[in-house]
């Protein structure tokens, strides 16, 4: 193991930021909020595996099912929302981009493991 003690801390580690993104979505939790929280969940734990040892990316492969919805999260939704203020602009819309509440609503339609 490197990143995670044990599969139920990498269990637990998911369920929490499951939480995180349930709360967003139901309204509990400002959208920016959110993201303070959240934290680059994917990157920051490295649930690609490039920091795993071979233990640890067998058990990121046996999860992966809970763990993809992350990795969208981190690339389709929050890689491309920008602050509101500019999510009007032309230039901004032109590159994919997108504000909070539409990234709020991308967020409710993403399918996470059990609660």
């Amino acid at each position: 193991m490197m990143m995670f003690e044990s599969e139920a801390h990498l269990i637990e580690v998911i369920a929490h930021h499951d939480a995180l993104v349930r709360e967003c979505v139901a309204g509990n939790l400002p959208f920016w909020e959110f993201c303070r929280k959240y934290n680059d969940f994917y990157g920051f734990w490295a649930l690609d595996g490039h920091e795993s040892d071979e233990e640890e990316i067998l058990l990121l492969e046996k999860h992966d099912s809970i763990i993809e919805p992350h990795r969208f999260i981190a690339y389709e939704i929050l890689g491309k929302v920008c602050a509101d203020e500019d999510a009007t602009r032309e230039n901004y819309k032109e590159a994919g981009r997108f504000g909070s509440a539409e990234a709020v609503a991308l967020l409710s339609r993403v399918k996470l493991g059990p609660n």
